[in-house]
């Protein structure tokens, strides 16, 4: 099994996850394509039945675009999804990058912080995440990587605050 990776350039941390199997994504992308067409389609019956505008249009258009967006978002995460954690002197920076856009922007102050590789639940994978914290936040990363890499992350991270 490939496990994700993780690298540590000068004051940059990269968490890569590794694409799922392609026949997951391209049902994902079927089920996508699937609900943008419904509200075009129910818009155009509507229309051609002279029916004309309804708040029911509307209700379609959001509820079934917002289902788009949130697989559009699950789509890009398991192609193309990383984590980019930023390590600056008074603060760490943490965002998910879905290659598109961005989301998840935290910030953690570098005072009294204190970074821990948490093994996963499952202990025959021997995986771990990490976990930023300090008295008044805490950051944790989404991507399972070794546990013996990211304890060498995390010493790393820890020996330079």
């Amino acid at each position: 099994m490939k496990y994700n990776q993780a690298e540590i350039n000068h004051n940059q941390l990269l968490l890569k996850g590794n694409k799922s199997p392609l026949l997951i994504r391209a049902t994902l992308t079927v089920v996508l394509l699937i609900c943008i067409l419904i509200p075009i389609a129910a818009t155009y019956f509507l229309i051609s039945e002279r029916k004309g505008p309804h708040i029911g249009i509307v209700l379609s258009f959001f509820f079934f675009w917002g289902i788009g967006f949130y697989l559009l978002r699950i789509i890009l995460w398991n192609t193309f999804g990383r984590e980019i954690i930023i390590l600056e002197k008074d603060k760490i920076l943490y965002e998910a990058d879905y290659r598109f856009f961005k989301d998840g922007k935290q910030t953690i102050s570098t005072e009294n912080i204190e970074v821990v590789a948490v093994p996963t639940e499952d202990k025959t994978e021997n995986l771990a995440i990490l976990n930023f914290s300090n008295k008044q936040q805490h950051i944790n990363t989404v991507l399972k990587v070794s546990l013996d890499k990211m304890r060498n992350i995390a010493q790393e991270i820890n020996n330079r605050y």
